[in-house]
């Protein structure tokens, strides 16, 4: 994580920060990510970055974690709105992702977050990590409306839907397909769970 002398910077400086670091994560792969474009960008020296962060590594996480709080927010509003129905959350976050969350940190830099989450096999029911004290997303869940078992079937169950979010918001990001379609398709996907397989 950032150290205390980042988050004690002037808002104004911080900001500046961030905005770089969205910029050049945005603009390829973390990997490719350049700390000299950052700092130019940023316009700070070189030795501050560095007392800012450890390395571009701890400011890729940083970055994650930011979004990875805004998208649990937007989660668990998305579930108090449509009462616990978990079907309605994830197309109300799908919207979000597609939408706001581009204005808010590029289309590049979501694709580069979500790929990255779903590498490291990451979803915002479950990091402890990130979100601390946090209640966890699990609790918002209506499970009256689910044919479940056991705390195990939910956890199982909420892989499976934050994987087709995710997997269909990549196919949007990467040209495969519209907006429109995609929705259309997270729409499908879910009824199918939603009604079940077995005759």
């Amino acid at each position: 994580m950032p150290s205390r002398t980042f988050f004690n910077l002037k808002e104004e400086k911080k900001e500046r920060i961030e905005k770089a670091l969205i910029h050049e994560f945005s603009k390829g792969s973390f990997e490719q990510a350049s700390i000299t474009n950052i700092i130019k960008e940023a316009n700070i020296p070189r030795g501050s970055f560095y007392q800012y962060f450890e390395d571009k590594k701890d400011a890729v996480k940083y970055i994650i974690e930011k979004f990875m709080i805004i998208d649990y927010e937007k989660m668990q509003q998305s579930l108090e709105e449509s009462k616990g129905n978990i079907f309605e959350a994830a197309l109300k976050v799908y919207d979000y992702r597609t939408n706001e969350a581009v204005l808010k940190f590029d289309i590049g830099l979501v694709k580069n977050i979500l790929e990255e989450l779903r590498k490291n096999n990451i979803n915002v029911f479950e990091n402890k990590d990130v979100l601390k004290s946090k209640k966890s997303l699990m609790e918002f869940i209506n499970k009256n409306e689910l044919n479940l078992e056991t705390d195990d079937d939910l956890y199982y169950f909420i892989r499976i839907i934050t994987a087709i979010t995710r997997s269909v918001t990549m196919e949007v990001f990467s040209e495969r397909l519209s907006k429109e379609k995609g929705r259309k398709m997270l729409e499908r996907e879910l009824d199918i769970i939603k009604n079940g397989m077995k005759k």
